[in-house]
């Protein structure tokens, strides 16, 4: 290929989990390279070597137009994280190749590699909120209490083998010793509500945990918000089966036992303080305190082609015992990597 044209070529770096899903995306990577190659882009691949090495990648990445996330949900935050930490806005197309890729399926990604590669190509870019959990970031969702555990501690071996029905296996079990945890929210206005939740997550997703979803109609990815769901105990088994019922149409604020809001910054006190998180799927320590919040579009996504939304769930003003919803200027600084 002659050096002008070579010199002339975006450049694109592709960062590959492995180990994701069952090597799907390893598998596809030849064809991937190619492709893009064929429309205009140098590729350079790298393979992660253990966890966090994404991040470590994109952070490190520079001179690149675009880079390409193959893996799970928890690859993704690691570029992104990356990304964010590098102060650079390196547009990120995601191809998702894990166990449940909730997010890919919230944003309207394809699961077939090429069909994903394709999108990105085609599909307007898409400005995307990300979250904190203090000095840590989350592209989706930030959750403790049922099911948590489950998203992090499935062995990558069954969820290769069965995926979804990992999470799901392992979520019964959390059931059977679920222990409500003590819990002080404080919303963005000042509002203060001590209570008891089995659940809580604050997400900007219609699907999480392998387990959880939300109506798509709900669900803005750019709005400075999440939507934030807690759960309390269920007393008999009348309310168990209307929260399970509310949780499987996607319409958690149809259940009294859950308060369901949008908002842009919780302050999360836990007396006990051990109550761990889980970010996109991976481990995160409790805290007595923590503020969980909202960067207002600070990523650039490709290939993103989500459905519209039309706001029917109450905001916070419009849920009883809740706040309003307001906007907060507030970004974590970039420590070093977690």
């Amino acid at each position: 290929m002659p050096e002008n044209e070579t010199q002339n070529k975006k450049r694109c770096l592709i960062v590959v989990n492995p180990c994701a899903g069952r090597k799907k995306g390893l598998r596809a990577l030849p064809k991937l390279h190619r492709f893009f190659d064929e429309n205009g882009f140098s590729v350079t691949d790298h393979v992660t070597a253990s966890r966090g090495d994404g991040q470590v990648c994109a952070e490190a990445a520079s001179n690149f137009d675009m880079i390409l996330c193959v893996g799970g949900d928890g690859t993704l935050n690691e570029v992104i994280t990356g990304v964010l930490r590098s102060g650079r806005n390196i547009p990120v197309g995601y191809i998702p190749a894990g166990s449940t890729n909730d997010f890919a399926r919230s944003l309207g990604i394809p699961y077939k590699p090429m069909k994903a590669a394709k999108q990105i190509l085609s599909e307007p870019p898409m400005k995307l909120d990300v979250g904190y959990y203090g000095d840590r970031y989350f592209t989706y969702v930030a959750s403790f209490g049922i099911f948590t555990r489950t998203s992090y501690s499935a062995p990558q071996k069954l969820k290769n083998v069965i995926g979804h029905l990992a999470y799901i296996l392992h979520g019964i079990r959390e059931v059977v010793h679920v222990r409500p945890v003590d819990a002080e929210v404080e919303t963005e206005d000042g509002k203060v509500s001590r209570e008891r939740f089995i659940f809580g997550s604050f997400s900007n997703s219609t699907s999480f945990g392998g387990v959880l979803r939300l109506n798509p109609a709900d669900v803005d990815f750019s709005d400075g918000k999440f939507e934030v769901m807690l759960i309390r105990p269920p007393k008999s088994p009348r309310q168990l089966s209307r929260c399970l019922r509310a949780l499987r149409k996607g319409k958690p604020y149809d259940s009294d036992e859950i308060s369901f809001f949008r908002g842009s910054r919780v302050v999360m006190r836990f007396p006990s303080g051990d109550a761990p998180f889980s970010l996109d799927g991976e481990y995160a320590a409790g805290k007595s305190e923590i503020e969980i919040g909202v960067l207002h579009q600070p990523v650039t996504m490709l290939g993103c082609k989500p459905k519209r939304m039309n706001l029917s769930a109450p905001t916070a003003d419009q849920t009883a015992g809740q706040t309003s919803d307001q906007t907060a200027d507030r970004t974590p600084a970039p420590d070093s990597a977690d």
